[in-house]
């Protein structure tokens, strides 16, 4: 075997082993993670970028758009709630939503207080795309704890901040089903808490005290 076709082998397996990593076995939902523990484990997948546990939260620094994601197969019609903080004046923070579970943009994604605080927004496969939805002003402010709720029930999605509707985008072709089935934590360059995840099977979700300040635009 000469050297060119060792070093093919070579990132061959492990290519293989990052796949197999990002596709492991999932449970089943109900599911929560109060991160309470001193590694991520199994459950989750870092696609790259600095992802770890710390004090009992997840803490990310300037990942650069390689999200963490969670080895649970979601349902189509899905609720998730967590509790997000920037520690930096910026907002910037990201959930991506019925993703592949090992790449940036192949779902819906949700930015909070992104581009300096200026927009948040709701994008499908691209957070550039013309089809995103924009919110501005974003009412929002870094050093701040806030406790997200997104509700996908076929083609509607709904997204809460402190039980308060934000944001809804409706998509008549809406992404889910086997490649677009994962969650995923985002970060571009800030440094973000993530807590107290949980997620449900639509049907099975708890009601939600909702208010129309700050409707969606």
């Amino acid at each position: 075997m000469n050297f060119a076709t060792r070093i093919c082998l070579a990132l061959s397996v492990g290519l293989f082993a990052c796949k197999k990593e990002s596709t492991r076995a999932s449970v089943a939902l109900p599911f929560s993670d109060d991160f309470n523990r001193k590694e991520l484990g199994p459950n989750w997948f870092p696609s790259g970028g600095d992802w770890k546990i710390r004090d009992g939260y997840v803490y990310t620094t300037f990942s650069n758009n390689m999200p963490l994601f969670l080895n649970v197969d979601l349902p189509n019609d899905v609720v998730m709630e967590v509790d997000i903080k920037s520690e930096l004046p910026i907002v910037d923070a990201k959930i991506e939503l019925m993703t592949d579970g090992r790449t940036h943009q192949s779902g819906y994604v949700f930015i909070l207080g992104g581009w300096s605080n200026k927009l948040s927004v709701i994008a499908r496969l691209d957070e550039h795309g013309k089809d995103r939805k924009v919110k501005s002003p974003t009412d929002v402010k870094g050093n701040e704890t806030y406790r997200w709720r997104i509700e996908k029930k076929g083609e509607n999605l709904k997204w809460y901040l402190d039980g308060q509707l934000y944001m809804t985008y409706d998509d008549p072709k809406p992404l889910d089903g086997p490649g677009h089935n994962r969650l995923g934590f985002g970060n571009w360059q800030n440094q973000i808490r993530f807590d107290n995840l949980k997620i449900w099977a639509y049907p099975d979700a708890p009601a939600i005290r909702t208010s129309t300040i700050g409707a969606p635009r």
